[in-house]
């Protein structure tokens, strides 16, 4: 399939579920490689890793004792329409199912200090700032000063190559390093298998100056905000053995901004749909608050942990929903190459949806995958993004 001269940008058909992982899809992904905080880059690292100004220090003293119920400003809450959370949700400062925990505070507490994640979604905001604008087109020299980020060691492509996607089912011993499983199972292996691939055209061919460049900028921002929301479901699970990495899964989705704030992928829904990037954060905190209740060195409390999983995915889909409707509804309020730029970003980051969108309205996701092959002026993006919202209509 060709989508707009980019061959392959859909190239695997998806299916899925959102009910709880199967026990044997749990122990193969602990079994997968390690968390994203598995390194030895710290704030001290010596110089040829990433980039010292976008390590995280030592976590800052916020004055808020951990467990200590904050209520919020009613002033401040955004609205929620006619959405309510379910009964079996955590929220801080609620009459709610959950036990007192470290996340009553309303802050998320570091299980460690420095969260080597948080530089990945720094990165992401220095490359957004080189490419990211969807009115002009980058010089081949932005585009190498920018994949220099994305390469740089223990930085995103580090992380992008072995992504794996745990909402997907694969048989016991799937390898997604080996290079024909990750073709076998693509929609698991979604990093080595479709990410990555993206990006690294995206990159080489902005390079060239392919015209327009901002097409291939739109490719990177939309596979990187793929990668970041795949990383938050897949740290909060390898969670389960490994607690740090519920660090890891807070700062994919928030940058290891404070409370209710957030850079990448957080900003981006928070711009589109504030009352999911509030529900993400509750969620957010959720993972935490099993975290703390569920303390041993592996976790045992599953049926918490999915409760607590499955309610902050559901909300950061529900933002990256929103993100793919703004999207449209940009592709039908302008013209020529910026019009181009939107449609890009969504053929892209679309493929995103697949699964879920098939399990809330399978008529609707098969039409949209169906306008995905089509050009920009061929579709009714507008009724595509109503269409959208209605399905993701409460994160």
């Amino acid at each position: 399939m060709d989508f707009g001269g980019f061959p392959g940008l859909w190239p695997f058909a998806r299916a899925g579920e959102d009910a709880p992982m199967r026990w044997t899809a749990l122990m193969l992904a602990l079994a997968l490689g390690c968390g994203d905080d598995d390194s030895t880059m710290d704030a001290s690292m010596a110089d040829g890793a990433m980039d010292a100004s976008r390590l995280d220090g030592s976590m800052a003293d916020s004055g808020i004792d951990a467990g200590t119920c904050m209520p919020r400003d009613p002033a401040t809450l955004p609205d929620p329409g006619d959405c309510t959370p379910l009964p079996t949700d955590y929220a801080p400062c609620a009459d709610d199912m959950w036990p007192e925990c470290v996340s009553d505070s309303g802050e998320y507490v570091r299980i460690q200090d420095t969260i080597s994640s948080i530089a990945r979604v720094r990165a992401f905001e220095d490359i957004a700032a080189l490419l990211f604008d969807p009115t002009t087109d980058p010089s081949g020299t932005d585009f190498m000063s920018a994949r220099d980020i994305y390469q740089e060691p223990e930085g995103l492509d580090s992380r992008l190559v072995r992504r794996y996607d745990p909402h997907f089912d694969v048989p016991a011993g799937t390898d997604c390093t080996i290079p024909a499983t990750a073709a076998m199972f693509p929609d698991y292996c979604v990093g080595p298998a479709i990410l990555q691939p993206i990006v690294l055209d995206a990159f080489a061919r902005g390079a060239a100056e392919e015209a327009p460049t901002r097409l291939h900028a739109a490719r990177i921002e939309a596979t990187l905000l793929w990668f970041l929301y795949v990383s938050a479901y897949k740290e909060s699970l390898t969670c389960t053995t490994k607690a740090k990495d519920c660090d890891s899964s807070y700062a994919y989705y928030t940058g290891g901004e404070p409370a209710r704030g957030g850079i990448g992928l957080a900003r981006y829904v928070h711009a589109v749909d504030p009352y999911a990037h509030d529900r993400a954060w509750d969620g957010v905190l959720a993972v935490r608050c099993w975290r703390d209740i569920d303390s041993a060195d592996t976790a045992t409390d599953l049926e918490l942990r999915d409760r607590a999983r499955n309610q902050y995915d559901h909300a950061v889909l529900d933002g990256v929903a929103a993100i793919v409707a703004d999207r449209l509804r940009k592709v039908a309020s302008t013209t020529g190459d910026e019009q181009l730029y939107h449609w890009t970003f969504v053929q892209t980051l679309g493929q995103a949806l697949d699964r879920s969108y098939q399990e809330r309205d399978a008529a609707s996701a098969t039409a949209f995958a169906s306008a995905l092959e089509m050009s920009a002026d061929a579709v009714d993006a507008v009724a595509l993004a109503d269409a959208i919202d209605a399905a993701y209509d409460c994160p």
